[in-house]
């Protein structure tokens, strides 16, 4: 029998002889988790991030962590998914989207500059070929998808013209909040300054006004 299976069979052991917890703890802890790495992926990177430095920063035991999760990649495609953006996240009204775009406060308890590290962290490490490419790049088209598909609807409402499609404008949008927010982060900018840069971006790609004319 190898070392891991040794550990495994040690950690499957102590789990069975843990005492039975309650739903809603045993979600609370796996959230604990989830917001544990995604503040490791943003201080420390992707290829730093471990079991052990999850473990440490969650405060949780070795035996916490495998109660939920296999294996450091299930871990970080979980943490993933809760940060991602779903169809109920976003505004149905454009001045609404516009807002909540441009708002730069706790994003689901996250600071603002723990999301935009760990952004940075794994666009970086995504440049490289590999699975997490694969999983980032999935994660990024269901984003630009859902907020697409809300333009669309309010384009075809008659509540703003899109000057592109509306991929391209999800696109567009998505860089320019991203890159707004970085560039103001670095040079030490307030987020109220950040955020109204981002409000005037989003009106050059954004016309409220139904009657204005084409797009691409």
């Amino acid at each position: 029998m190898s070392r891991q299976d040794r550990l495994s069979s040690v950690l499957l052991t102590v789990q069975r002889a843990m005492p039975k917890r309650s739903p809603d703890h045993m979600s609370a802890q796996r959230e604990r988790i989830l917001r544990a790495t995604i503040r490791c992926i943003g201080d420390l990177g992707l290829e730093q991030t471990s079991i052990a430095t999850i473990r440490k920063e969650a405060e949780l035991s070795t035996g916490a962590i495998y109660k939920h999760f296999e294996s450091k990649d299930e871990i970080v495609t979980a943490a993933l998914q809760f940060a991602a953006m779903d169809q109920s996240d976003v505004p149905h009204h454009w001045p609404l989207l516009r807002d909540d775009m441009a708002a730069l406060g706790d994003e689901r308890g996250f600071d603002m500059n723990v999301i935009a590290r760990t952004n940075l962290q794994l666009l970086a490490s995504s440049l490289r070929p590999g699975p997490l490419r694969v999983l980032l790049t999935s994660q990024m088209e269901h984003t630009l998808s859902v907020l697409a598909d809300r333009l669309a609807t309010m384009e075809q409402a008659g509540e703003i013209r899109l000057r592109m499609s509306p991929l391209r404008t999800a696109r567009c949008i998505a860089a320019l909040a991203e890159g707004l927010t970085w560039l103001g982060l670095a040079s030490g900018r307030r987020l109220e300054e950040i955020s109204r840069d981002i409000v005037a971006g989003l009106e050059c790609l954004v016309d409220a006004d139904a009657s204005s004319s084409s797009r691409d």
